[in-house]
């Protein structure tokens, strides 16, 4: 079936003119075959990608616990090694362990990394799909441009292509539920909600803006200005009851065989049932370093790899400053939402993602990169040039950033046909002369901490002018934030409601 031919080229652009941004229903079909086109290419690409180029670095670790599923799957939690993912994810990883009992598979190396890849891609691939649901919420060739850019953006290719990491499927977790809480659908918004953070750890950081979201879809607002305590109907309150059903009842589904199944297996029952919300407090808890190859403000210090507990004043540590600054990122999305004369998710849930990445403790290179589907939702939702641009230059900084990180083990990750030379029969000379031809793509990896602190410094510029940004659409107030009248405000507020108390 041919999706997409060149004859459709001036019907597309005739769509997406002007006159034509509501579309009708007769030319339906050919954005139908847009997307599927858009998809398909996404796909194609990174499985191309994922065949041919070899990483062993992370990615034995699924294989060797999806291979160890296979001796009990809800009894994981009590056998598996050092597993420190949530429930959800297990379920792909059992696929992959039983594919790699086949030798054809587990012998023969694009199909191997074909195996492990194989979700990721896939994950990365539906968020075009996701986007362009979004966008086509106001013009069908937004939603498209949306996808397009998505397809092609090198932070997430390399990130599932060439690692094989699962970022992208925590990605399409995220998108999906602030695509829910766009469409105020509350019930599947507690679902997404519940799965997200039942499938990787970080999903928990977006706890803080989807709970002020979700008020203030129930109770029509959480600005201090419009919300009434005595206002509140019956009808918002059974919509907050909704979603805290929905996320109840999620979990109870995910962990529950996990659970019971881990408590047959423990010799301590008790410790047993509850080894599956281990894996938040070991999560947190096994990499104590101020930061892990992430290029942030601790990079620019040289602080990668430094434990947390190092004081940087008597009896004030590393870990108590990123501490601080996380309180202080949940309390800033409060502010927005509560004294904000705009609202929106998607900036809210950036603000609050770049800000824990950049300035608390315990960061790896990967976690930024769910900044990214944030900013192109803000775009698609306020349609501000300046947002995309920051998603140019974070695309470019979290690309580098994952590439100097995975550049540094060469020895665990290399093109199949450098795999491949390495392991014929042939002379030395032959063989060092070729792999020097397939490596000079890579020089850059000898300067990695001269890049780092350039993509830090870059980082933390773009930090900067994003929360500026952010700032300004929420207060609407320029560039220098009038702080003082604000406070003033504040102040004001709070007197007349404990003056109303009296």
């Amino acid at each position: 079936m041919i999706l997409f031919r060149g004859d459709h080229l001036t019907s597309y652009c005739e769509l997406g003119s002007p006159q034509y941004t509501n579309t009708t229903r007769l030319d339906g079909s050919l954005w139908r075959r847009l997307i599927a086109t858009i998809f398909i290419f996404a796909l194609a690409l990174r499985l191309m990608i994922a065949c041919v180029y070899l990483n062993s670095y992370d990615t034995e670790w699924n294989i060797m616990w999806g291979i160890e599923l296979g001796d009990g799957f809800f009894s994981a939690y009590a056998h598996l090694t050092s597993l420190d993912y949530p429930p959800l994810y297990l379920y792909p990883l059992y696929i992959v362990g039983r594919l790699m009992e086949f030798d054809q598979i587990a012998g023969y190396i694009p199909l191997r990394m074909l195996a492990i890849k194989f979700m990721p891609c896939l994950a990365d691939s539906l968020t075009c799909i996701v986007l362009y649901r979004l966008g086509s919420r106001r013009t069908k060739l937004l939603g498209a441009v949306a996808a397009a850019l998505w397809a092609v953006n090198p932070a997430t290719i390399f990130n599932c292509a060439f690692w094989g990491q699962t970022d992208c499927v925590l990605i399409l977790m995220a998108a999906l539920l602030f695509l829910a809480l766009a469409e105020r659908r509350i019930v599947l918004s507690g679902v997404m909600f519940a799965a997200m953070f039942s499938t990787k750890l970080q999903g928990l950081y977006l706890a803080p803006v989807v709970g002020m979201e979700i008020l203030a879809i129930c109770f029509g607002s959480v600005n201090y200005k419009k919300f009434k305590l005595r206002n509140i109907r019956r009808d918002q309150i059974i919509g907050f009851l909704k979603f805290i059903a929905a996320v109840a009842g999620t979990l109870c589904i995910v962990y529950l065989p996990f659970m019971i199944g881990s408590a047959v297996e423990y010799g301590d029952k008790l410790e047993g049932f509850f080894a599956p919300l281990s894996v938040y407090r070991d999560g947190v808890d096994k990499y104590p370093y101020i930061t892990m190859n992430a290029d942030n403000v601790y990079m620019l210090f040289g602080l990668n790899g430094v434990n947390d507990g190092m004081e940087v004043l008597p009896g004030i540590s590393v870990s108590f400053v990123g501490t601080f600054f996380l309180l202080v990122s949940v309390m800033s999305v409060a502010i927005c939402y509560v004294f904000g004369k705009r609202r929106s998710h998607w900036l809210a849930a950036y603000m609050l993602m770049e800000c824990i990445f950049m300035l608390t403790c315990r960061q790896h290179e990967r976690y930024q990169i769910l900044t990214l589907v944030m900013l192109i939702g803000a775009f698609i939702q306020i349609a501000d040039k300046r947002i995309f641009t920051i998603f140019v230059m974070q695309s470019f900084i979290i690309f580098v950033n994952q590439a100097r990180v995975l550049g540094a083990v060469r020895e665990n990750s290399r093109w199949w046909l450098n795999y491949q030379i390495s392991n014929q029969s042939m002379s030395e000379v032959m063989r060092e002369s070729l792999n020097e031809v397939m490596d000079k793509g890579v020089w850059w990896i000898n300067h990695g901490s001269e890049i780092s602190f350039c993509n830090s410094m870059l980082n933390v510029c773009v930090f900067f002018v994003s929360i500026v940004l952010v700032l300004r659409f929420y207060f609407d107030c320029g560039y220098k934030i009038r702080f003082a009248e604000r406070a003033k405000e504040w102040i004001d507020f709070v007197r007349i409601r404990l003056e109303s108390h009296k």
